[in-house]
């Protein structure tokens, strides 16, 4: 997409939320700004525990492709004839 069509359409969203609150009082446009910021807080951290969790998946995936488990390396015994 265009990047200024994309600045566009998050000014027009922080209007359009700006004109909610000022539909508000006061004391409840407080407590939606509240709300609001621990939604993003919640979603953040979600977001940064399922990021972990991803790389942690990761991680076991490969340990298991070379064969290794929690740090320990399997050793194979090698005969040449």
């Amino acid at each position: 997409m265009n990047r200024e069509f994309i600045k566009n359409v998050i000014l027009a969203k922080q209007y359009e939320r700006d004109a909610f609150l000022s539909l508000l009082s006061p004391t409840i446009a407080q407590h939606v700004q509240v709300i609001e910021k621990e939604v993003k807080g919640m979603i953040f951290d979600l977001a940064k525990e399922w990021a972990l969790d991803v790389s942690s998946a990761v991680n076991d995936a490969e340990k298991e492709k070379t064969g290794e488990t929690d740090g320990e390396k399997k050793v194979k015994k090698v005969t040449i004839d």
